[in-house]
């Protein structure tokens, strides 16, 4: 299934698939493709909707590089 995220550092909108064959409770960082910051991101399948129900927070623990 497609879901719309917001990242929550740049306000920055993507889509993002999650697959129900992969797990009811998924919790996984995505690095945000617009400024690079990490999303934490859980999804939990909702049974009496039939969609994964998605919490987006700030990650942590990601390292800057100096350029």
């Amino acid at each position: 299934m497609d879901y719309k995220v917001i990242c929550p550092y740049c306000r920055e909108k993507f889509w993002m698939t999650i697959y129900r064959e992969d797990g009811e409770d998924q919790e996984f960082v995505y690095d945000c493709e617009a400024c690079c910051h990490p999303i934490a991101l859980h999804a939990h399948w909702d049974e009496s909707q039939f969609r994964f129900k998605l919490n987006v927070g700030r990650g942590s623990g990601y390292d800057e590089m100096p350029i």
